[in-house]
């Protein structure tokens, strides 16, 4: 979906979303690169399993959305008490 920016374009900088894609590309040319010359030197990566990373992802999201929740709860409560009282 094209978007219309209410702000004007500054040269030689693009958009987030072209900034996120071009990232993702030098991210994967890096690792493709970086397989392709350390060959059997990168023997150690095997360690990392699709199951592991899933994992990791599960418990930081977890764990993040608990902060997150807590934060939001202990700032309603601050607002709730230092809200003055209209006469």
């Amino acid at each position: 979906m094209i978007t219309v920016s209410r702000n004007t374009a500054q040269r030689g900088i693009g958009c987030r979303r072209c900034r996120i894609i071009r990232m993702f590309i030098i991210a994967t040319l890096f690792i493709v690169i970086g397989g392709l010359v350390g060959g059997e030197k990168l023997h150690f990566l095997s360690l990392i399993t699709a199951e592991g990373v899933a994992t990791t992802i599960w418990i930081a999201g977890g764990l993040l959305f608990i902060i997150k929740l807590l934060l939001w709860r202990f700032g309603q409560l601050k607002n709730k008490f230092n809200v003055p009282e209209q006469v």
